[in-house]
């Protein structure tokens, strides 16, 4: 017979024998009374396991019994994670580091070489954006760098020998007012990171729009939108692509506007018919250009001034700041 296991749960249970075991019913058919084997401990309190031996026969004196006290097995430990630095107040743009410290819930010892995923509040809930290893006291940070009042909180999923936690705060990052930051030509390539933007590879510079159309009020939609398109800079052009890691170029735009509350369609097409559409003598930083005619509209990007604009243009090469080729375009304007 085949080697089985009966959980015991203190009342007696029928014995049992798999179906393509070839034996006949009435050589399983007497009942087995684990209570008379384990007396009155097979219950709530300890787990009892009863292990038919396959080396003999089935028959009321092959059942051994193994007992296992689940008492022995070590329970997971629970787990304290929090935000060091949960209220703190920079101007728009500027590096501030963000901590987080993940120690034992009962002895408060630091635990090291652990994975916690770093989550933002969107407009449409929770989304992780980053992941951090702790160091060996426990710690573990990254710089960002925001354009608007952002919440930030720490996940940690647990492993075999500790719990899963939530953060026990949030941090919130205020923006305070301060002198508004030109808008940047190429991806950062310090180690700083926007905290709307998901890890991905870094873009190579490009030429920068003047200054006068790529500087305006850092409170604009639009400034915050060429803003963020310019964090994704060099992520590759992936057909159908929505983001974070990759993009195609509705894709590209859909996620930006999505990071300021704007909710846009998915298709260049449809990202047209939503918007409402100007000249191109009158358009606007964040101001969407579209490639084609209405009803054919092939391509879309946000645009940055200077004549130019920031896509995904096509395969095999990546998101960049690129210029207005045509002047057969029109011009759409969310709001």
């Amino acid at each position: 017979m085949t080697t089985g296991t009966v959980a015991v749960s203190g009342v007696a249970l029928a014995g049992c024998a798999p179906a393509d075991s070839g034996m006949d019913e009435t050589s399983v058919s007497s009942r087995i009374t684990l209570g008379s084997q384990f007396g009155s401990q097979a219950s709530l309190a300890g787990l009892r396991t009863a292990v038919i031996n396959p080396a003999t026969s089935v028959g009321p004196g092959s059942i051994t019994s193994q007992v296992i006290d689940q008492a022995d097995l070590h329970p997971k430990s629970t787990v304290a994670l929090k935000v060091t630095n949960p209220d703190v107040s920079v101007r728009a743009d500027q590096p501030i580091d963000m901590g987080f410290a993940l120690e034992d819930g009962t002895t408060h010892t630091p635990l090291p070489n652990q994975l916690i995923k770093v989550q933002v509040k969107l407009p449409d809930g929770w989304a992780t954006f980053k992941h951090l290893y702790t160091n060996e006291q426990g710690f573990a940070s990254y710089t960002a760098k925001i354009l608007t009042t952002t919440q930030i909180t720490a996940i940690f999923d647990g492993t075999d020998a500790l719990q899963s936690a939530h953060s026990s705060n949030i941090g919130t990052m205020t923006v305070v007012p301060g002198p508004a930051p030109t808008i940047p030509a190429q991806a950062p390539r310090s180690t700083a990171h926007s905290v709307v933007q998901a890890s991905g590879p870094s873009g190579a510079g490009t030429t920068s729009p003047s200054t006068t159309d790529a500087t305006t009020a850092i409170g604009s939609v639009g400034q915050r939108a060429v803003y963020l398109a310019a964090q994704q800079a060099g992520k590759p052009y992936v057909y159908g692509a929505e983001g974070p890691y990759s993009f195609d170029c509705s894709g590209l735009v859909q996620y930006i506007f999505k990071q300021l509350g704007r909710s846009l369609p998915r298709t260049a097409e449809e990202q047209y018919e939503a918007t409402t559409h100007v000249s191109q003598y009158n358009k606007q930083i964040g101001d969407l250009i579209f490639y084609g005619t209405p009803g054919n509209i092939y391509h879309v990007g946000i645009y940055a001034g200077g004549g130019k604009m920031w896509a995904a243009p096509k395969s095999g090469e990546v998101v960049s700041l690129r210029d207005i080729y045509t002047t057969s375009y029109s011009v759409g304007r969310v709001s």
